[in-house]
């Protein structure tokens, strides 16, 4: 029977966590322009360790560490070990256009995962995961100030796309193991548009109003290959595969004109341009793999890299496809450092201090232009106290876009916090 501590830690863990992830579908995890367009902002598939060394993930294994970048690391979890992962993050944009600028901040919440081993040669992990966010608020005016075709323009979008997933891997043999990752994704997404003109009196308003509620299940397979040198060495090489999924989808897309919006004298006049409202499979999500591989050195240095790719073009956004979707592609480079693990005299010892990159090419083509963006990452891992319990910080810089043709550079920079919690749960100790 498992000690009551460790239902409370477990309990605990829940109570904290799962509130923020659900009030998450209603906010944003984003404050970017470009997320005005299709999903949004997309979130990455490595956390904690992962963010500090460029977002890697897939050719990585720890046995205190959960890894969904790849489900098939599951297996390199400690037998004894249960775990539980949470984290927070705070972003600080710039967005520069060529005759603007400005500054936009948040603060969300990021993922909630467990993991436990179930025998030597399976193990299990579930929680949530962000998927895709959107968070702007754009204003723009055309024409000269006396014009009565002076038109005032206003985007805003919000909501977030989360996975929920039930995760499992198998070790076949000493060197092989597999893993698939089955999901549901849930959440909505909203979009408004609203056009006016503020010196004609006359002039009818516009605005246009997309709603888009998600929740269809999806499955993500993977697979490493490891092998230990007698050199206390190991390399590792991992790949994963996600199939193209129609996603059960319910949308409303709402357009109409107005005229004399807001009046407290006059009625206004409405002329509904479209009301679409459908429960379809007209949402895709893209056909997803990637590869990658790590190197670690007597259990003090981890260098490695990923590739990941997905195939957008073809893909379904509110029942049809769209012009601006592109192939994306991402790669990405880390490295850890731990002086001394198992140090006893030096805390800093046992710090693992962690560096990264990353060079993406994004799934969105704006004015001809394929949107791209680089990064760079350091991080580090804290141990708690005596036991497994493991904070990392991580912090990264970046920028996306460009002001050419029209379109917006984002330099940002972001803080993550995660909390590794662990705990010995199948362990028998001698006192009480």
């Amino acid at each position: 029977m498992l000690k009551s501590y460790k239902l409370k830690f477990f309990v605990i863990a829940l109570i904290l966590t799962i509130p923020s992830v659900m009030y998450g579908q209603n906010s944003s995890s984003t404050s970017s322009p470009y997320s005005r367009f299709g999903f949004g902002t997309m979130m990455g598939t490595s956390f904690g360790r992962g963010d500090g060394m460029g977002g890697i993930g897939i050719g990585t294994r720890n046995s205190f560490q959960i890894n969904t970048a790849n489900p098939a690391s599951y297996t390199s979890i400690d037998s004894l070990t249960f775990l539980v992962q949470f984290g927070l993050d705070a972003k600080f944009t710039s967005s520069k256009t060529a005759s603007s600028s400005n500054m936009r901040s948040n603060i969300n919440f990021n993922h909630l995962t467990f993991a436990l081993p179930i025998t030597k040669w399976w193990a299990s992990s579930f929680g949530f995961l962000p998927y895709a966010s959107k968070g702007y608020d754009i204003a723009s005016t055309d024409g000269a100030a006396d014009l009565t075709t002076t038109s005032t323009s206003t985007f805003s979008g919000t909501g977030t796309l989360t996975k929920l997933y039930f995760g499992n891997a198998f070790k076949l043999g000493k060197h092989l193991s597999v893993g698939v990752n089955t999901w549901f994704m849930f959440g909505k997404i909203i979009d408004e548009t609203y056009v006016y003109f503020p010196n004609d009196a006359n002039a009818y308003d516009y605005q246009k109003d997309n709603s888009l509620s998600a929740h269809g299940f999806g499955v993500t397979g993977g697979i490493q290959y490891q092998i230990e040198t007698k050199h206390n060495n190991s390399f590792t090489f991992g790949a994963t595969f996600e199939p193209k999924v129609n996603i059960n989808s319910s949308y409303t897309i709402h357009e109409v004109r107005e005229l004399f919006r807001g009046s407290s004298t006059q009625t206004a006049l409405i002329d509904t341009v479209q009301h679409v409202v459908s429960s379809n499979n007209g949402l895709n999500i893209p056909m997803s793999y990637g590869t990658g591989f790590s190197y670690s050195i007597k259990n003090r240095i981890t260098f490695g890299a990923d590739a990941y790719f997905q195939q957008w073009q073809g893909c379904q956004f509110l029942g049809q496809q769209v012009s601006f979707y592109a192939n994306s592609s991402k790669y990405s480079v880390g490295l850890e450092y731990t002086p001394n693990q198992y140090s006893i005299r030096s805390y800093w010892e046992r710090v693992q201090y962690r560096f990264g990159g990353s060079y993406e090419s994004s799934y969105l083509i704006l004015n001809g232009n394929q949107i791209k963006g680089y990064a760079a990452t350091v991080g580090i891992g804290l141990p708690l106290g005596r036991s497994r319990t493991e904070l990392n910080i991580s912090g990264e810089l970046g920028k996306l876009g460009t002001t050419d043709n029209n379109l917006i550079k984002e330099t940002y920079a972001k803080i993550t916090i995660h909390l590794m919690l662990h705990d010995r749960w199948f362990f028998k100790q001698k006192f009480d």
